[in-house]
């Protein structure tokens, strides 16, 4: 059949890969739109004919977004009839994309042929930092899309004239899916005890780092967050980072004034350097050195000196043990 379409085929109507990127008004049967996520690689699927565009609708957050990889079904008489359907990508289309729309003006940034195989996969970046893809069966297109206006434009159109029918009344079957980074982000809170927020120096993995407003990107895994402040003591967690998703963490900070709690069953009278004591079962500031608790309950007593340190939470519960034995 090549031979055949060789010499009988008219020439290309298009220019392909490595043309001049210029702008130019164009029709097409219809426009397709997919929305895609911002943090799954969950894909979306359109069925277009080959005069018809895809409006690929980007997420509103794009914080772990690098580009959007394309998974095209070709028909097989597509693909005999090498060279046939083109596909393009446009930045700065007018108007905004819309079924009910044919006429667009737009900059072409690049047109490929679709290759002779029933399928193929080509990959689109939208950051300067993606990785071109080790798979050598990937299409990666060297051009990064304009997106301020929130869509990538794909148009699909024949590339010559002289083709069967079944060309042009083919259906590309399309999948799209999001590329994202290799990152999760950390969102860190930090207050005190009365809800105001706290500057702190933070370290990650024992190496200080600086956040953006509170944020910032980090590997898959696991790593140990620390927080600092001279005025509190120091809180370190461990956290979890997924790919593409955001690890909350809130953390409220305690004073370095040591605290004491007291606990004790009910009908017991406490003593605190032997004044009466009430406020148990919470924290309350206590101050260093040595202190006495006395407990009485039920013409028992005990007595416990503490010695407090600055920095530390004391807690102090009295409990009561029943024996039973059998002899």
């Amino acid at each position: 059949m090549c031979k055949k379409f060789k010499k009988t085929a008219a020439i290309l109507l298009l220019l392909f890969a490595g043309c001049a990127v210029f702008s130019e008004t164009f029709r097409v049967r219809k426009v397709e739109t997919l929305s895609i996520p911002g943090d799954s690689l969950k894909a979306q699927t359109a069925e277009l004919k080959i005069s018809d565009s895809l409006a690929v609708m980007l997420p509103e957050d794009r914080t772990f977004l690098e580009g959007i990889e394309l998974s095209i079904q070709i028909p097989r008489i597509v693909a005999d009839w090498r060279d046939s359907v083109a596909m393009s990508v446009y930045s700065d289309i007018k108007p905004f994309p819309s079924s009910s729309q044919i006429d667009y003006t737009g900059t072409k940034l690049t047109v490929l042929p679709l290759p002779a195989k029933i399928s193929w996969i080509a990959q689109i970046p939208l950051t300067e930092t993606m990785p071109q893809p080790r798979d050598n069966y990937i299409s990666f297109l060297n051009i990064i899309p304009d997106t301020s206006s929130g869509y990538v434009f794909i148009r699909f159109q024949p590339a010559m004239k002289g083709v069967p029918d079944e060309v042009y009344d083919s259906t590309l079957t399309v999948s799209v899916k999001p590329v994202l980074k290799n990152k999760g982000m950390l969102k860190l809170s930090v207050k005190d005890l009365d809800g105001k927020n706290v500057s702190s120096e933070n370290f990650i993995d024992d190496v200080p780092v600086t956040l953006k407003n509170g944020k910032i990107l980090l590997d898959p895994g696991i790593h140990t967050l620390s927080v600092q402040n001279s005025s509190y003591r120091n809180e370190v967690r461990s956290i979890i980072i997924e790919q593409a998703k955001t690890t909350d963490v809130n953390l409220t900070l305690k004073s370095t004034e040591p605290a004491l709690s007291i606990s004790a069953p009910e009908g017991t009278q406490i003593f605190l350097d032997d004044k009466p004591f009430t406020r148990t079962n919470r924290e309350i500031p206590i101050s260093e050195g040595e202190h006495k608790i006395r407990f009485s309950l039920g013409g028992y007593e005990m007595t416990r000196a503490i010695e407090i340190q600055n920095g530390k939470t004391y807690k102090v519960n009295l409990t009561i043990d029943l024996e039973v034995t059998d002899e």
